[in-house]
């Protein structure tokens, strides 16, 4: 009896062993070498899905799979199964191999519109145009002076006298604003356009930022001292330098439809004099610490009146003092002078879009005023290859230049066509009082002039 409860098991284990399925197999590539770590994936036609992964030797191994149909895939890093294999499989041990192909490498590019200058038929797009912005406009001087001479560099010689012309906002003869409110630079970016007053390269045009309508802010010091400074050689002493920059910009709204921008600069520079030079008592040698101040504020205000209209106010003031200027070289110490130099604008931009035509009105008034005081009123000693003595000859003079700048541009669209006109009157103011040299600075006016130009423009 017992023996016969042993055949039936066998029997029964037999007959359940004949009904599952066992799928093995090597992953390879294309060359025939063995991949492991390949993820191979078999799915029945009810939903069923197993994954294993290649052994160290590239074999895979199934077992425990009920017979039927199947559906093979597999993949690695960047290589994948050509397509889905259909399988069918038996009753027992089943033999697949796998041969694996590179897939495709998909790479995303990123082209910026403001990469290079590209080449269209717009005047602006001209294949010479240089265009500073991001972090290339980073790079360039923080001082306002500075700046210019770079831009003046870049932009090239000029046609006429006067050298090149710099734009800020449309408007010229204006002042350079903070670096950190410039948003682009565009340096002869239209050299033929009737627009401006010369033809050809030394153009240089400024767009500031507009305001924001989230609060931000920056702040920024620059210290510089003469740790890193070698002596003079025509100083006895180690000649002094201190310099200490502050630029602060602080942006956001001011309600729906308004916000503003406010910048505040200040620069301390003390430099070193060195005069070297031979009097009637011998050689000479002095270093006379010169400070110079200069601060900036400049406060901007955008504000949209509907949805057609916008208006933009700007100011800005800057004040430069520098005490005890003119000396050095030949130049004694009662030759140094005061020298005051204060600059002013004021700006409103009103633009209109309405359908394919636009509308803008500006106007900017621009002032800027010098004044010089010497310390020391005598008459000018010379003795030429030795020294400069006596006082500085330029006693208690005045300049005072007002600018006026009215502008009214319209630009409009029509099909494939770009049309632009306008019209720009400008206007000049001169006050200038140099006094004679004498104990009692009597002021006596030297000249004042008048002027106004009218210029109407078709572009």
């Amino acid at each position: 009896m017992k023996y016969s409860c042993l055949a039936v098991s066998l029997a029964l284990a037999s007959a359940l062993f004949a009904q599952t399925s066992a799928l093995s197999g090597r992953v390879m590539d294309e060359s025939g070498a063995l991949v492991p770590n390949a993820t191979v994936r078999v799915q029945s036609a009810g939903g069923m899905e197993r994954v294993v992964t290649s052994k160290a030797q590239g074999g895979y191994t199934f077992g425990d799979l009920a017979p039927g149909e199947y559906t093979v895939t597999a993949w690695a890093p960047h290589l994948v199964l050509a397509a889905p294999l259909k399988l069918k499989l038996l009753p027992g041990a089943n033999t697949l191999d796998l041969q694996l192909k590179i897939s495709g490498i998909t790479q995303n590019v990123t082209v910026e519109d403001n990469a290079a200058p590209s080449v269209t038929v717009e005047t602006a797009n001209n294949a010479s145009a240089t265009i500073i912005s991001g972090t290339d406009l980073a790079a360039l001087s923080d001082d306002p002076q500075d700046l210019a001479d770079d831009l003046q560099a870049l932009a090239g010689p000029s046609a006429g006298p006067s050298g090149g012309a710099i734009f800020v906002d449309g408007f010229s003869g204006g002042q350079i604003p903070p670096k950190e409110s410039i948003r682009e630079i565009r340096i002869n970016s239209n050299p033929f356009s009737p627009e401006y007053d010369k033809l050809g390269l030394g153009k240089i045009e400024i767009f500031t930022k507009p305001s924001s309508d989230k609060f931000h802010g920056s702040i920024g010091y620059n210290l510089g001292t003469d740790w890193w400074n070698t002596r003079n050689p025509y100083s006895s002493q180690k000649v002094p330098f201190l310099l200490q920059e502050s630029e602060n910009s602080v942006s956001g709204p001011l309600s729906k439809r308004s916000s503003f921008t406010l910048d505040f600069e200040r620069q301390a520079v003390d430099n070193g004099s060195v005069t070297n030079a031979v009097t009637l008592a011998g050689p000479f040698s002095s270093v006379l610490t010169t400070p110079q101040r200069h601060w900036l504020l400049g406060p901007h205000v955008d504000y949209q009146w509907n949805d057609h209209n916008t208006l933009a106010l700007r100011y800005l003031w800057t004040h430069a003092d520098i005490r005890d200027a003119g000396i050095g070289n030949f130049d004694l110490i009662s030759r140094g002078y005061h020298l005051v130099n204060t600059f002013q604008t004021a700006q409103a931009i009103e633009t209109l879009v309405r359908g394919a035509a636009v509308n803008e009105t500006r106007f900017q008034y621009f002032r800027h005023g010098t004044g010089t005081d010497a310390n020391t009123i005598a008459p000018e000693i010379q003795v030429l290859g030795a020294f400069n003595g006596g006082g500085a000859q330029l006693s208690h003079g005045l300049d005072t230049q007002n600018n006026f700048e009215l502008q009214n541009y319209t630009t409009l669209l029509r099909g494939t066509h770009s049309w632009r006109f306008g019209v720009r009157l400008r206007g000049q103011t001169i006050d200038s009082l140099s006094p004679p040299i004498s104990t009692e600075r009597s002021l006596l006016p030297v000249g004042s002039r008048l002027s106004w130009m009218l210029r109407t423009r078709r572009f």
